[in-house]
């Protein structure tokens, strides 16, 4: 995480006569010089803005100086931070990714180990996150199958479609139903915003059980409507839950009053009768 000033000459970072803070590393010499240091001042400065910026967890650009095999370098507050090529979203660490600037969130910052790690993959996530709610219809893209359900990317993110989630009729064979490569509309029914993880439903854009299985088409066209039907329901029988709840808790007042009501009265007999 080296401060990055390769090929600058001096006289574009320091003129004559210009005040300046320096930091004295060394002893005088014979002829009663002295060896001093901006580089060390800003340094510290630039790690001191690093921190400041892992702190917050905002996103921050980034401009991208050199590639390798194993990910790409980029320069924060003149540091290098090595973005792995796992957290590239959409594209390969390639010799075109340089100069390029990237949104960028910290993976690992250790001033110690001169070590900082970023990651563009999770600012990007993190920030399309932040626009998807629950019960929210999208459009997807079905990208592959697996036994237990469908991955299907969701504006540059990948979300679960889980076999239970696809119709409420049981699905014998997924394939018959899904294709890697085939546009469907489905639900956000559940999302990990720190993990960038989604859960997908197909089953509650049904305008009857089994749509998705004998007419997508019909699923994807009324999905719409259907999603505000199940949701006003939804919305129906949590309130009904609450004031279930709510009757419970008062009853269970009444109940304890009552009981308070009968103590004071058995105290009174007693006592008339002693």
């Amino acid at each position: 995480a080296a401060l990055i000033q390769d090929g600058v000459s001096i006289e574009s970072l320091i003129e004559i006569d210009e005040e300046r803070n320096f930091e004295i590393i060394s002893e005088e010499d014979e002829n009663g010089q002295l060896m001093v240091s901006i580089r060390r001042i800003q340094y510290r400065e630039a790690w001191d803005q690093v921190v400041a910026k892992q702190e917050t967890d905002e996103a921050f650009d980034a401009e991208c100086v050199s590639v390798n095999r194993g990910g790409a370098i980029f320069l924060v507050n003149g540091l290098r931070a090595f973005l792995p090529g796992s957290h590239l979203t959409g594209r390969l660490p390639d010799e075109d990714l340089i100069g390029q600037t990237l949104p960028l969130k910290f993976l690992e910052v250790n001033q110690e180990e001169n070590k900082l790690v970023v990651s563009n993959r999770r600012a990007v996530v993190e920030a399309q996150m932040a626009d998807l709610s629950r019960g929210d219809v999208i459009d997807g893209l079905v990208k592959a199958l697996k036994p237990y359900g469908a991955f299907v990317e969701v504006g540059g993110m990948s979300g679960l479609l889980h076999i239970s989630q696809i119709s409420m009729d049981r699905i014998v064979d997924l394939e018959k139903v899904l294709q890697p490569g085939q546009k469907i509309k489905c639900m956000i029914i559940d999302h990990d915003k720190v993990n960038g993880r989604i859960a997908l439903s197909t089953k509650t854009l049904e305008p009857e059980p089994g749509d998705m299985i004998r007419d997508p088409e019909r699923v994807y066209d009324m999905a719409d409507e259907t999603a505000r039907i199940y949701l006003e329901k939804q919305e129906a029988e949590r309130k009904k839950r609450e004031e279930s709840a709510q009757n419970i808790v008062l009853g269970l007042g009444d109940a304890l009053d009552d009981l308070g009501s009968s103590d004071k009265s058995s105290d009174n007999l007693d006592s008339l009768l002693s």
